[in-house]
């Protein structure tokens, strides 16, 4: 089974509480259960503070944002301990912040910045060489993303049969 796992953090890369735990665990544990398992993250700055090993993939494209595009840039490391392929998309205008959601308030465009990451988990997924069988979306920063592959994606051959299913934490 290829299961797709997004989120808008996960340890060790980006975190501020339990979802990232979950997040960063889950691909491992899947994994040993035989799946194929990729975990799709933003690419804030927290991610580069931490030494971990990262290289460009060499894949950009233009996700549109309403009227608008931005630029999803992919990123690429391992999960610590796993076989999971960590993708993670990089726009600095999104995701180059102190903080991943805010301080004592949100950012004003959260919303707009994780409707951007929504569609480019989607965009990305639906270049693969190999379709998902599963798109497991975790919190509200990715509740988007089955509603988006129905009504936006299901022409996309990697993307058309794919099962979703939304964790809150």
């Amino acid at each position: 089974m290829r299961v797709l796992l997004v989120a808008s953090e996960a340890a060790p890369f980006a975190k501020t509480g339990g979802l990232a735990d979950v997040a960063g665990a889950l691909p491992g544990a899947l994994s040993r259960l035989g799946c194929d398992v990729t975990l799709v993250i933003p690419a804030y700055r927290e991610v580069f503070a931490k030494g971990l090993p990262i290289e460009s993939t060499g894949l950009s494209f233009e996700v549109p944002i309403g009227t608008r595009r931005r630029e999803a840039r992919i990123l690429s490391s391992r999960l610590p301990g796993s076989q999971a392929t960590v993708l993670l998309v990089g726009n600095d205008e999104c995701f180059d912040r102190p903080t991943l959601y805010g301080g004592a308030e949100d950012y004003a465009d959260n919303a707009e910045r994780f409707i951007f990451f929504s569609r480019a988990a989607l965009e990305l997924a639906g270049r693969q060489d190999r379709p998902f069988d599963i798109l497991h979306c975790h919190d509200w920063q990715t509740g988007l993303v089955p509603a988006y592959q129905k009504l936006l994606y299901r022409s996309w051959p990697m993307l058309a049969e794919a099962r979703s299913v939304m964790t809150s934490h």
